[in-house]
């Protein structure tokens, strides 16, 4: 895509995993099934920011999470296609449910956000962006960090970005990660947030 049409891209893309609350994951939830399938650039905005809204006051609910920004077209393109395609495959390891979140007794459960954007290079947009993403290694997964990059999801101007996607697992509660299923090499990925 990038290559044939001399468009080079950037990715920010942000993944967090919390414990399930259900309020909070049928609001995010309802957003995005809420969210037209023909969107103009600013119902997107109201989307993203407005899920960066709802999750903010749940920060401290936020176990594990992961976010990227690369400036390379051929990772961007490529790490793009593989949050879309955790949108399309079955992305849990178990083949039934793990039964309904009981935040009193029992074992707790998880669900994760995520949210990834394909932006044009050089754009204003990408400008914002790179300089939101600039943190030292040593911060990397502090939890004032994905405080600083919701919060900046306000500055993407989606007139620069050739692809987007949002989504929450699970889609129901009784589908709740578990503590073992996050030990799956699936879940490598996600970093322990401090």
């Amino acid at each position: 895509m990038g290559r044939l049409s001399g468009v080079r891209h950037s990715i920010f893309a942000m993944e967090l995993c919390m414990r399930l609350e259900p309020s909070l994951r049928h609001a995010l939830r309802e957003r995005v099934l809420g969210h037209p399938a023909a969107a103009t650039f600013q119902e997107k905005w109201n989307l993203y920011r407005g899920a960066a809204e709802e999750l903010l006051p749940h920060l401290a609910h936020v176990e594990r999470g992961c976010w990227d920004y690369f400036d390379d077209d051929t990772r961007a393109q490529a790490d793009f296609k593989m949050w879309c395609d955790g949108m399309l495959t079955e992305e849990g390891v178990r083949l039934a449910p793990s039964g309904q979140p009981d935040p009193y007794r029992g074992e707790p459960r998880y669900m994760t956000f995520t949210m990834a954007f394909l932006i044009v290079q050089g754009s204003p947009t990408d400008s914002a962006v790179a300089r939101l993403c600039d943190i030292p290694e040593a911060d990397l997964w502090r939890r004032d960090v994905f405080q600083r990059l919701l919060q900046g999801v306000g500055y993407i101007n989606f007139a620069s970005v050739k692809g987007d996607v949002i989504y929450i697992i699970p889609g129901d509660d009784a589908w709740g990660l578990t503590a073992e299923d996050l030990t799956a090499t699936k879940f490598e990925y996600l970093r322990t947030v401090t």
